[in-house]
């Protein structure tokens, strides 16, 4: 999967490259929550959210707690940037969660 997600971010990439690429992202992203890689989910979040995907609420609600409860600032910036980007606009009120 990480392959067709490189593939599909290619500056050269074909339109079904670049689809694939969101079917990719989504299915790591959804491998990370269920797994319960929090830290990792959130990276997932925002490649997904990077490649225009849409983003079910679920995910969105796990990589927010991920975010709220971790220490890392970095990690709690990158969930930030991936919902005004996701949303365009500024940082979500609890409950409200951005569809690519």
């Amino acid at each position: 999967m990480k392959k067709v997600l490189r593939a599909g971010t290619a500056p050269r990439a074909t339109q079904r490259q670049h689809e694939q690429a969101v079917q990719a992202a989504l299915a790591l992203l959804e491998r990370s929550v269920r797994m319960r890689h929090r830290r990792l989910a959130v990276q997932r979040l925002n490649e997904a959210v990077t490649l225009g995907a849409h983003v079910p609420d679920p995910h969105w609600l796990y990589c927010r707690q991920a975010a709220e409860g971790s220490r890392d600032t970095q990690i709690q910036a990158l969930f930030t940037r991936s919902a005004m980007a996701a949303c365009g606009r500024s940082p979500l009120p609890q409950g409200d969660f951005p569809h690519g």
